[in-house]
Formats: structure tokens, sequence, C-alpha cells
């Protein structure tokens, strides 16, 4: 198995195909999470976590926050009254047969889960162009879709925010 089968896998799946594991032994907040745990070895700093219930060697695992600092730029302003908005920079963790094999930074505020985007600056004067790329976007709108399932659409969220896919 390539990575870029896996990233495939992942993109041609949807929410029904993956089960959501409750929190449970190793999670943050349970008795037996041994604190400062490194999220690399069993993904023990992740909030959540699903397996394709077609091949439970695939699984996915997000919502460990990659930094303390809060992630402020003014195109966040565009998914909410500017002053409130403040995201966390989380990561999504691809594993494969309990390996980690592929780490994604994104970012997380109350109910949207969104790529890091990247920037370049533009060709005239103004403000850098910023874009994510498509397979890391099809990625997040799995684990956007199985963490907030009656929430806004993906789509929607990416659309709003001005951020393209590429």
């Amino acid at each position: 198995m390539t990575l870029r089968e896996l990233h495939e896998r992942i993109a041609a799946s949807a929410p029904v195909h993956w089960r959501v594991l409750p929190p449970g032994p190793g999670w943050p907040g349970h008795p037996a999470h041994p604190e400062g745990a490194d999220p690399a070895e069993g993904g023990a700093g992740h909030t959540h976590r699903a397996v394709l219930r077609s091949d439970v060697d695939l699984v996915l695992a997000w919502g460990w926050r990659e930094s303390e600092r809060d992630y402020f730029e003014p195109w966040l302003g565009n998914l909410g009254r500017m002053t409130e908005v403040r995201a966390d920079r989380i990561v999504l963790d691809v594993l494969w047969a309990g390996s980690l094999v592929d780490r994604l930074l994104g970012l997380a505020f109350q109910e949207f889960l969104l790529p890091f985007p990247r920037s370049r600056q533009p060709r005239v004067k103004g403000l850098p162009d910023r874009y994510f790329a498509r397979d890391e976007a099809e990625a997040w709108r799995l684990v956007h879709e199985l963490a907030f399932p009656d929430g806004v659409a993906f789509d929607r969220v990416v659309h709003r925010s001005g951020l393209r896919v590429e």
C-alpha cells in the first residue's frame, strides 16, 4: 500500500464507511491516560479516532493540538466575527497497520475543521494567496463530516473562508 493509495482510499470513502471510536483508555481525560504521551506513539493526544469498517488497518486520529498558541489570520474573519475567531492548530494522523504513515496539519474552530493553508506571494502587490492541496482537503473533509455530522458542510466552510483548493 502506497501513501497515494491510502489518500485515494480516504477520498473515496464517506462517513458511513467509518466507525468513530468512543473515548476509552489511552484517551485524554481518561484515568488510564498517560500524561505527556506522544500522539505518534498510539495517538494518545487525539480527541477523535475512526477506523475504516472494510479495512481496520486504516485509522484516522485527529484533535491533538499541535501548538498551544491560537492561530489567527485576517481571512478567518470570513468565518465569524473578527474578534472571536481564534483557531486551534490540530493534527490529523493517518495510521496504517498501527504505524503512523502521514501527519496533516489543520485548523479547528467551533464547528469546522480545515487543512492548514499554504501561502505564496501574489504576482501583484497585496495579501498572500492562500490555498491548500486537494489530497489534504479530502482527508479533512472526511474528518469534518465525522466530527460534525449535522454541522455546516465542508464545501460551505471552504467557500466562506476564501481559501482555494488546488
